[in-house]
């Protein structure tokens, strides 16, 4: 069943449910008022007649009304013998002192209420009251408001109804735009705003982001592909034309060598690049790796005074010791090894390379900066992209293109961020900010 003839259907039960509720309730509250009010008009009446006789010290004068409203009423005496009366039916019962009876004659109901006359400390006289327990009235008014209960019921079910379809509109209309960008695959669609309920619309705005993180991750998905082939392709070009050339038929077996020299090069390049590729991988698709705490300063100066720096290149380091954050080892040297790597690759001949390891509020940070070339705005966009070397002053060095994403994964598991800036000929910054380090208390 669709989502909009459930609720229409759930909510149709309801208002039916209270509607009847609603009328039964009144039905039996009015009925029980019509008789409390009967019955205490009858009580009324009574003892009020009954008051005239007592007036006239047990005299019923002549002109004494039997028939007050719908009470009828009659004298008795204390053995049962009436004196006089009126009548609506024949009714035989007992004289009961202060008791109101119900009684059904003839398919009718009436009430009868007995009252004894004080006469001198003497209770001999009764006057009896009789009225019937007429429902005509209140059957029709009951009638009445069944009918408008069941009418305003109906207009509310169908208000319901109206207000369900305007509803779901919309979902459906998102449902047939969700069906399209599926049948047609282009991811580049968006679903379109059509209505101003607040819900809805931040679903399809969530919907729509949605769609700009799967759009970016399929375009960053080609372009890894296109890359990867690229890379691929050069090395194996050379070594297919080095092969052909190779075996043809020469006595030079210089040049031989110098083909099989090549292939070799171009071989333990192809094997550089997959095994870029499987470790980038290893570690892009790991959620989480098993931290502990390191002391960042003491390792980080380990690993600078093992660092074999070229000639000219100077280090200069401020480093904080006592600094402990969660990490793994080998994984952060990896990540300090890369970073020296770029420095020194893209700073100056004699240039000067500035780590820092200092404390902050939010925990510690890792700082390597370097005097060099820097990069453009452009080319800082998408610098931890994989493969990303647009700009032509960095193009020319010797890399793959995968050691700052490789870097940026490292630096997630460890749960820290990465961040760089850089401007043209102003040298370049990374920062690696770690979270404190989580103890647990006893």
């Amino acid at each position: 069943m669709k989502f909009g003839k459930k609720i229409i259907l759930v909510n149709s039960l309801i208002i039916a449910f209270l509607t009847a509720v609603i009328v039964v309730a009144a039905a039996v509250a009015g009925t029980r008022v019509l008789r409390s009010n009967t019955r205490n008009a009858l009580i009324d009446t009574v003892s009020a007649r009954a008051s005239v006789i007592s007036a006239g010290g047990g005299v019923v004068p002549s002109d004494f009304d039997y028939d007050v409203g719908d009470v009828y009423l009659s004298v008795y005496l204390s053995d049962g013998t009436l004196k006089n009366g009126s009548f609506p039916a024949k009714i035989d019962l007992p004289i009961q002192k202060g008791v109101v009876s119900a009684v059904r004659v003839d398919g009718k109901q009436y009430y009868v209420y007995d009252f004894a006359i004080s006469l001198e400390g003497r209770n001999d006289i009764y006057l009896r009251g009789i009225v019937e327990a007429s429902y005509d009235v209140w059957f029709v008014a009951i009638i009445s408001f069944t009918v408008l209960a069941v009418a305003l019921a109906a207009a509310s079910i169908v208000l319901n109804i109206i207000s369900v379809r305007r509803a779901v509109k919309p979902i459906d209309v998102m449902r047939k735009e969700v069906i399209e960008i599926t049948e047609t695959g282009d991811i580049s669609k968006r679903l379109s705003k059509v209505t101003s309920d607040l819900e809805l619309a931040r679903l399809a705005d969530d919907y729509n982001f949605m769609l700009d993180r799967l759009e970016e991750m399929f375009r960053n998905h080609e372009r890894f592909t296109s890359d990867v082939a690229h890379e691929l392709r050069t090395p194996l070009t050379v070594i297919l034309s080095e092969s052909e050339y190779a075996l043809k038929d020469t006595e030079n077996t210089d040049d031989k060598d110098e083909s099989l020299a090549v292939i070799r090069r171009q071989s333990e390049r192809l094997k550089a690049i997959t095994d870029s590729l499987l470790e980038f991988t290893r570690f892009a698709n790991r959620i989480s790796i098993d931290l502990s705490p390191i002391d960042l300063g003491a390792v980080t100066e380990d690993f600078l005074d093992d660092y074999p720096l070229p000639d000219g290149v100077t280090l200069q380091r401020e480093i904080e010791h006592g600094v402990t954050v969660p990490a793994e080892i080998t994984l952060y040297e990896r990540v300090l090894q890369n970073l020296l790597d770029n420095a020194v690759k893209y700073g100056k001949p004699n240039g000067t390379i500035f780590v820092t390891i200092e404390k902050t509020d939010s925990g510690a940070r890792l700082s390597v900066r370097d005097d060099g070339i820097g990069m453009s705005e452009e080319t800082l966009k998408h610098v931890f992209d994989r493969f990303y070397r647009a700009d032509p002053s960095r193009s020319d060095k010797k890399g793959l293109g995968l050691g700052l994403s490789l870097v940026k994964e490292i630096v997630r598991l460890f749960g820290a961020e990465i961040s760089m800036r850089s401007a043209l000929g102003q040298g370049t910054c990374v920062l690696v900010t770690f979270p404190h380090l989580q103890t647990e208390t006893v």
